[in-house]
């Protein structure tokens, strides 16, 4: 008795581990270099988007200039969420993961040695 709770209980794990990897197999990641140029943009784009579809997190930086956003992809695409930046009159050009964490760290660099 005691190796068939032990059996389902490694199951039941099993389970919930491959239901997570399939979820997280349907998420998406779109990356995007915009024209804010204030906190308050900032701030309007990231409530605005937050509400769209499949949208699962959310990372936009004014002091960059990007907007990093993982999504369920057959919730939305990358198009239509570009087509929401641009609704709120920023720029929305699509770039790479790879070319978003060069932006930033730059950025960040950049940032460190400001004096103010």
């Amino acid at each position: 008795m005691k190796q068939v709770s032990i059996l389902f209980f490694i199951l039941l794990v099993g389970a919930f581990a491959n239901e997570a990897l399939a979820q997280k197999k349907d998420m998406a990641v779109a990356c995007f270099k915009s024209s804010m140029d204030c906190a308050n943009c900032e701030s309007t784009l990231t409530e605005y988007l937050k509400f769209e579809k499949g949208v699962k997190d959310l990372k936009v930086d004014h002091a960059s200039n990007t907007i990093l956003i993982e999504y369920k992809a057959n919730k939305n695409t990358e198009k239509d969420l570009a087509k929401a930046i641009e609704k709120k009159g920023y720029k929305a050009e699509k770039i790479s993961k790879a070319k978003y964490d060069e932006i930033v760290t730059a950025s960040k660099k950049q940032g460190q040695g400001h004096s103010h």
